[in-house]
């Protein structure tokens, strides 16, 4: 849009309008350029000088502004009449200060208004950095408590994969008898077993890294991505996952492979 004059002088005769980003294509189309454009609120016509920037937004006071038009306050006060202002959003530079911030506006509000500026009920002040703080802090403890229960899925995996393999071996210990009576040595088959658990192993794992894409596919689709945010599969996890599931297998897989390499060949093949 149009360089707008931040000190311009108070004319209430000004009809300009500066509509937001998800608004514009809702009355103008998703390529038409809105700037110049007449739009009409209350019959009134408005003449659009800029359009808001596509951003994030996760908490908002009466509606997130994409969806929002703005107009020159002496224009809106000529219109519908307010005299006094009781809502003003700030944005501090360094979010190091806010705190500091925040007294100063309480301090120079207190001299204006002449009220004590410990005065709790003054003034109200919704600080969203609180919010985003403990935001943070939790979807940490989300990822931390998601961590633990995958971390213990993949162990209950792994004792069931060695159950399935420990079955296997009951089942085909005949066969075990006749590759040992053959001349089949201990390492072999601990390496046959081993690499079919392993096989196991990879299977699940390929399809918990296709459902997990499946997912962080879909869920933009869903409409909740500005809420809370947009899954993705971390690089690094998928390679710590990885290794996690290879230890899981080895150790599945070890211990009845081990139990079939100890069958003595006369004994498995009378079984």
């Amino acid at each position: 849009g149009r360089r707008i004059r931040v000190h311009a002088p108070q004319d209430p005769d000004r009809r300009v309008a500066f509509l937001g980003d998800q608004l514009k294509k809702d009355l103008l189309g998703e390529s038409a350029d809105a700037v110049g454009q007449l739009v009409k609120i209350d019959g009134v016509p408005f003449q659009v000088v800029g359009v808001l920037q596509t951003k994030d937004q996760d908490s908002s006071y009466s509606g997130r502004d994409k969806d929002k038009i703005f107009l020159p306050a002496s224009t809106f006060k000529a219109i519908y009449g307010p005299d006094e202002i009781d809502n003003l959003i700030f944005q501090v530079l360094d979010p190091r200060r806010v705190a500091d911030a925040k007294r100063k506006v309480t301090e120079v509000s207190a001299r204006r208004h002449r009220f004590d500026p410990a005065d709790d009920e003054a003034i109200q002040m919704w600080d969203t950095t609180e919010g985003m703080k403990f935001l943070s802090t939790f979807f940490v403890a989300f990822r931390a408590f998601l961590g633990v229960v995958g971390a213990l899925t993949l162990v209950v995996g792994g004792i069931g994969v060695s159950n399935i393999m420990n079955v296997a071996v009951e089942e085909r210990t005949k066969e075990i008898g006749i590759k040992m009576a053959l001349g089949a040595k201990r390492r072999y088959v601990i390496g046959q077993f081993l690499f079919e658990t392993l096989t196991i192993t990879l299977v699940g794992g390929v399809l918990g890294f296709a459902t997990s894409w499946i997912i962080c596919a879909v869920f933009p689709s869903l409409g909740l991505e500005e809420y809370v945010g947009r899954p993705e599969i971390s690089g690094q996890v998928a390679l710590l996952t990885t290794l996690v599931l290879g230890c899981i297998g080895l150790v599945a897989g070890y211990f009845p492979a081990r139990t079939a390499a100890s069958l003595r060949p006369v004994e498995a093949l009378k079984m």
